[in-house]
Order: C-alpha cells, then structure tokens, then sequence
C-alpha cells in the first residue's frame, strides 16, 4: 500500500471537493453559520485533513473569492505581452469573453448569491477593496502602452479605463448570473456584457478617417 502524501491529483479534487462543499453550505446557511467541521463531513473527511488544503474557513472563502470575485483574477490571468500586441479592439472583447465565461460556470454563478449576501466572508469590505485594487494594478499596464503607441486617447488615467471597463459589467452579473439563472438571463447577461464593450471601445479608441 502506497505510504506518504496523497499524489497531486487526488489532492487537487479533494481541493475541489471541499471548495464545492464550501460553497453549498454558505449558499445554504450562510458563512457565518457554517463551521470547518460541517465542510470536512460533507466530504467525508476528518477536520483536520481540511488544514492541509486551507488555513482556515476564511481562507476557503478567499479561494472562492479570487475565482470567482468582483473581478476574478483566475479568469484574467494573462500575458500583458500579448494583451498589448493583440490591440484594445482584439484584447478588450477577449478579456471581457474570459470574465463572462468564468462568471457564468455554476460554481461562480452560486458565489455570486453567497457574495451578494456574506460579502467578503470575516474579511469584510477591505478584502473586496484590496481585490479591486490588485484587478486595477494588473490591467494598467495594456492601457498604458496602448496610450503610448495611439491605441487608446491620451487624458484618462489608465486604471480609470479599467474600472470603466469592468465595473459596469456586475450589472449583468447581479441582475442575470445567480445561482438559478435560466438559459433567458445566460442569454441576457451576454448581450449586455458585448453592448457595453461596443459602447466602451467607442470611447476610448480614437476616432479615425473612414471610421463608420
């Protein structure tokens, strides 16, 4: 019998395992009232195995939170380097495809009703602030060369850009990406997130001859 740490791949799904059982405790009965000892029986694991995955229950909440947040980074996670080659009109839509796609997954989509209800979990507002501010520091840096080369018009700041780039877009997720979005609010969350790209990039691109 093979003796040790578990391979990486159970270890992975059990990560997985206790983040899903996480997560329908705190939509359930919220992450005041769930304990670590009700997330390791849901899996049907000792208390203590839980600690070799996370620190603590806020530290589950806070892996929740970076996949699926206000702005996830595990779903912008990308190459600054290709962002800036690719251009605002290619990069900009791909970004916002990628957000919208993590959003939509049922796992986020149920975080997002546990989000809206818990907050950011024992961190308060100061973790939803810091996770705002780490998104705007990450993306800059495109805008910035974009400016630079006369992608995007001069004036704004660039993190400016990206707040008006993302923010607007939880308006689709409060309104249409919960736990029980039917197929009519995937649809509707769509099309609001590619009109407000259309309208974003109208904006920040400067005009050109020719242009329609």
């Amino acid at each position: 019998m093979r003796r040790g740490r578990p391979p990486k791949s159970e270890a992975r799904a059990t990560r997985e395992l206790l983040l899903d059982a996480a997560l329908e405790l705190f939509a359930r009965q919220g992450f005041a009232a769930t304990t670590v000892r009700q997330i390791a029986a849901e899996v049907g694991v000792r208390d203590s195995a839980i600690y070799g995955h996370f620190a603590s229950k806020q530290a589950i909440y806070d892996a929740l939170f970076a996949e699926a947040g206000p702005v996830s980074l595990e779903a912008l996670d990308v190459d600054v380097d290709e962002l800036v080659a690719a251009g605002p009109r290619v990069a900009v839509p791909m970004l916002v495809d990628r957000l919208m796609a993590g959003w939509t997954g049922p796992r986020a989509r149920r975080f997002t009703s546990v989000l809206l209800r818990d907050g950011a979990g024992d961190g308060g507002l100061g973790g939803l602030a810091a996770a705002i501010e780490e998104a705007l520091d990450r993306l800059r840096e495109p805008f910035v060369r974009w400016q630079e080369a006369g992608l995007v018009r001069a004036g704004p700041a660039p993190r400016q850009l990206v707040w008006e780039l993302f923010a607007p877009l939880h308006v689709p997720r409060i309104l249409h990406l919960r736990a029980e979005a039917t197929e009519a609010d995937l649809a509707s969350a769509r099309r609001l997130a590619a009109d407000h790209v259309t309208f974003f990039l109208s904006c920040v691109i400067p005009y050109e001859e020719g242009d329609a």
